[in-house]
């Protein structure tokens, strides 16, 4: 019950320096799901760890997420200064997820086969039949939640991953630069393409078609009208909401709810190629059509 949207862009400074993306704009709602049959609207799905240079939306168990994450980035501390490329921080993410699924499979799935839950090496000789079942479980188990991962290389450059628990797959989501999860994926995704968004727009507009995307994810039940949202480079980032925040935040001068808002009111469906560029108020005029 969840939508989970994330976004690289291009600020003036990146694209002189060649530091293409250097920002990352993650968005989530705020329903949620909890046990078997509970729910509620204010759980947040929209974690930062600035320590770390990683920012995150992510979908289904937000406790499991919450694990996942540090776990991820105990890898990423691992890798030598000046060597955080996108491969690397792939490689990272990927030992992260599996080092956490071994440990829930190890802790919820090896007793169920009479097994101590410990540490399980692989390489044992069991019988082949049991040692089919275990494969099997392990195929199908699923650490309950998706992610939306921005993290920062050395250089400065923002990248995007897509984490999928159920098929326990690690994805670049770099070109064009968007990605979704959760129930309200679909729409975000077909309206992120209709925008024809890539990883070099501005910020602003970037902010702008992620918010369209939120809106149109909404058609969802499992979705609700609350956002957090997230604009982040590699030096700073700030945090926006709809709800009351508690702590002390600081919001993006542009990329904000309040202004995400404005910009709706002013254009919705028409061209957005003005946004975030200094032009003449004339020119903003002709933009009447959608994108």
């Amino acid at each position: 019950m969840t939508i989970g949207i994330g976004v690289l862009a291009t600020t003036d400074e990146g694209r002189k320096a060649k530091r293409v993306p250097d920002t990352a704009i993650l968005l989530a709602d705020t329903m949620g799901s909890y046990d078997d049959a509970d729910s509620h609207s204010r759980l947040h799905k929209a974690i930062m760890l600035p320590d770390d240079r990683v920012y995150a939306a992510c979908a289904g168990d937000v406790s499991k997420a919450a694990q996942l994450l540090p776990c991820i980035c105990t890898f990423l501390r691992e890798i030598p200064v000046g060597a955080r490329t996108y491969g690397k921080i792939q490689t990272a993410i990927a030992e992260g997820c599996f080092q956490y699924k071994q440990h829930l499979f190890t802790t919820f799935e090896l007793p169920k086969f009479r097994l101590a839950p410990h540490a399980f090496n692989p390489n044992q000789k069991l019988d082949s039949e049991l040692n089919e079942k275990i494969q099997a479980a392990w195929d199908q188990f699923d650490c309950g939640c998706d992610l939306i991962i921005a993290a920062f290389g050395d250089d400065g450059i923002a990248y995007l991953f897509r984490v999928m628990s159920q098929e326990h797959a690690v994805y670049s989501e770099q070109f064009p630069g968007f990605s979704a999860i959760g129930v309200g994926a679909d729409n975000a995704i077909f309206w992120l393409s209709r925008r024809a968004h890539t990883m070099g727009l501005l910020p602003l507009r970037a902010g702008y078609h992620a918010y369209e995307a939120k809106l149109t994810a909404e058609g969802s039940g499992h979705v609700n009208q609350h956002l957090d949202l997230i604009v982040a480079n590699a030096d700073e980032h700030w945090f926006s909401t709809t709800h009351k925040s508690l702590h002390g935040e600081k919001e993006h001068p542009e990329i904000n709810v309040q202004g995400l808002k404005k910009l709706l009111r002013e254009y919705w469906i028409r061209k957005t190629d003005e946004l975030g560029a200094v032009i003449k108020p004339s020119a903003a005029r002709k933009s009447t059509l959608t994108q």
